[in-house]
């Protein structure tokens, strides 16, 4: 299965990297990248999106709802869930604040550039953050033992064999 999931993965690091710098281009004024690859990118979210959510089924199937986000990037490193949250704050934001901070309104193309740009980011982070997850995911989850060497669940804290806490070589996925 996981063979199946790298060229999607490749796929939303080019997206999301394409887009990031159509997105600094837009912010110093350049709206003609976006203009000219929104034909491609925009569509190119489906083709990303839709094999991360059968993943993120597959990751998160045996996981509460409270916890459905811990349990899909729980493969990722903390920088890049905090990536994956500070674009989404940043685009979120960005839809209210960039047009006031660069003035011409809705209708000015290099504001759709800024704001679309800005949304379209998040919709190939999302999968390339997932999709990376799905990669790792199960070699981690294999190593997890509390300091007495009992295995434990993906995101628990403690061991629920004997109490004992997370080894800390495996602290990094809580």
């Amino acid at each position: 299965m996981n063979v199946l999931i790298y060229p999607f993965l490749a796929l939303s690091a080019v997206g999301f990297v394409a887009l990031l710098a159509i997105h600094v281009a837009s912010l110093f004024g350049v709206a003609y990248p976006f203009d000219r690859f929104i034909g491609i990118l925009g569509p190119g979210i489906f083709v990303v999106f839709l094999p991360t959510i059968f993943v993120m089924n597959r990751l998160t199937r045996d996981f509460k709802q409270k916890d459905i986000w811990r349990a899909a990037l729980r493969g990722c490193p903390r920088w890049m869930r905090r990536t994956v949250w500070t674009i989404f704050g940043y685009s979120w934001l960005g839809f209210f604040i960039l047009p006031l901070i660069f003035g011409g309104g809705m209708d000015s193309a290099t504001n759709k550039a800024r704001i679309g740009s800005g949304a379209l980011m998040v919709f190939y982070l999302i999968p390339l953050a997932v999709l990376y997850s799905a990669t790792k995911a199960q070699t981690l989850d294999e190593s997890r033992r509390c300091l007495n060497g009992h295995h434990i669940s993906p995101l628990a804290k403690f061991c629920e064999e004997c109490g004992a806490p997370v080894a800390p070589s495996t602290r990094q996925l809580t």
